[in-house]
């Protein structure tokens, strides 16, 4: 697979995009994970907790209004229970995380692709409806509402 055609697979899926739950206070045995390092941070968790995995994909970083978001590589856990959880920190733990996007193939495929470039900019032009940013952070205000 190309670089153009995985970029425009994901981009077809941005619809399927979504929030994960973000596990603060993440650190465990005297180990914290590092912001800016959710890779290794869910490779060192997954080593760790029998019958979790890491889960590689995408996730929304930045708009540039409904015709246009770009993703960025990202990674998160996988509970036993079936859930998705993000455990690395954010510069500013207040900030707005974006909608999350799991990456279809195996890991060295991710890691060609996130090595080629770290971003993936979909616009209008993707077959499936782009992010509208309002109501992402609508959605997002939601998920809010039911952790409280």
């Amino acid at each position: 697979m190309t670089r153009e055609e995985y970029e425009r697979d994901l981009c077809a899926r941005n619809g399927t995009a979504s929030f994960v739950s973000v596990k603060p206070d993440a650190g465990f045995d005297g180990w914290e994970p590092k912001v800016g390092g959710c890779h290794d941070n869910v490779d060192y968790w997954v080593k760790h907790h029998v019958g979790h995995t890491a889960v590689r994909g995408w996730i929304a970083y930045m708009s540039g209004g409904p015709d246009h978001v770009v993703y960025t590589a990202h990674s998160v856990v996988l509970g036993p229970d079936g859930q998705l959880f993000d455990i690395t920190p954010l510069y500013h733990n207040d900030d707005l995380r974006g909608r999350f996007i799991v990456h279809v193939g195996d890991d060295a495929t991710f890691l060609e692709m996130r090595t080629l470039n770290l971003n993936i900019s979909c616009q209008g032009n993707c077959p499936a409806p782009p992010l509208d940013p309002i109501w992402a952070l609508q959605q997002y205000a939601h998920v809010l509402e039911e952790e409280l």
